[in-house]
């Protein structure tokens, strides 16, 4: 008894939620006091990850690139935590993108007026030092748009989530939100995934207009395999799902079912802590709402549950589901999320 009730806490307090499978969960954008506008050293921005029960994190520093071997880490801590190496390459006209799992430093030195030759240059250069590209707030001054991304080749992955207070990840009424461009993205026949970080640089002082750790972060199924290596082509072929607070007990996809199951006694707890931040809404319903979702943005099943199946019907080229946690928390509504990665059943492959 003792013994299943250690392992029921374990995974409680590492969000390795399992359904026949090992979610890892992870961060691959954060910052440290090397990049002069954060707050924290390595070693504690590493540990910050780790108490909360992460198991892999990027230290993702500005044109910097931090060998996890010159990071120290607690004598005692956890197994299964890893710094995965990287590095976000910040270029020109505000495009920034994560190095994941490279082997030494990317050049980012590289100018152009066309805004789509900068990521790929971005991604050409992850690839050359032996990772893989994830784009980052694509609208952070609003810098890129889906015109922009659709031309770029071998880029899998993008911020659909970004905690920083400044990036607008909901657009406004001249822009799209970073999920209207990724619907645009993938149905003009992109493979892509959506990322959730947190982008932290202040972790001594709590505030929702501080860029907090904790806010966004991934769930990676890598077939039990904690390295870098494996984490890594797991995300690039959509195995993982992204959240804004939201946990899942599990989420599967074939072509023939779309099956997702909320794990709500998790997100409750995550939500309650005082550095995750939700979005604000208006004269919203509480609880909690499953869509899926396909080309064009548009919403074929809704349900108010905690879990939901949905049989793909023909014609579509892409599937996605999504999940919304609204709460009443001080007198307003907000809403928290998951995102599960799409499927498709066009002829699209890496």
């Amino acid at each position: 008894m003792l013994k299943i009730l250690f392992l029921l806490i374990f995974a409680l307090s590492c969000g390795c939620v399992t359904s026949n499978k090992v979610w890892y969960r992870g961060n691959t954008h954060t910052h440290t006091e090397l990049c002069g506008h954060a707050d924290s050293h390595p070693e504690k921005v590493a540990k910050w990850y780790l108490d909360q029960g992460y198991n892999f994190l990027i230290l993702s520093e500005h044109n910097i690139f931090i060998d996890p071997k010159v990071v120290k880490l607690p004598d005692d801590r956890r197994k299964d935590f890893i710094l995965v190496p990287g590095q976000e390459v910040t270029g020109h006209k505000h495009i920034h993108t994560t190095a994941m799992n490279i082997k030494e430093l990317v050049p980012a030195r590289y100018f152009n007026k066309e805004k789509d030759k900068i990521v790929q240059n971005h991604v050409d250069r992850v690839i050359e030092k032996g990772g893989h590209a994830i784009l980052n707030h694509p609208n952070f001054h609003y810098a890129l748009n889906h015109h922009h991304i659709r031309k770029v080749n071998q880029l899998y992955m993008f911020e659909l989530f970004n905690g920083h207070p400044t990036v607008n990840n909901h657009g406004d009424k001249d822009h799209e939100s970073t999920e209207e461009m990724w619907d645009r993205l993938l149905s003009t026949g992109m493979l892509i995934y959506g990322v959730s970080s947190d982008d932290a640089h202040h972790f001594k002082k709590l505030d929702s207009k501080k860029s907090n750790p904790g806010r966004g972060w991934v769930m990676v199924n890598s077939n039990g395999e904690l390295s870098s290596d494996a984490l890594t082509h797991a995300m690039i072929h959509g195995d993982f799902y992204s959240s804004s607070g939201v946990f899942l007990n599990d989420i599967s996809k074939s072509k023939k079912h779309y099956s997702v199951y909320v794990n709500d006694a998790l997100s409750k707890a995550e939500i309650s802590k005082n550095f995750v931040t939700g979005k604000l809404v208006k004269n919203a319903q509480e609880g909690y709402l499953i869509e899926f979702i396909a080309d064009e943005g548009k919403v074929l099943k809704s349900v108010n549950s905690l879990k939901a199946t949905f049989t793909p019907p023909t014609g579509i080229s892409y599937l996605r589901a999504k999940v919304t946690l609204t709460v009443k928390q001080d007198g307003a509504f907000r809403q928290y999320f998951a995102w599960g990665q799409p499927i498709f059943f066009d002829d699209r492959s890496h």
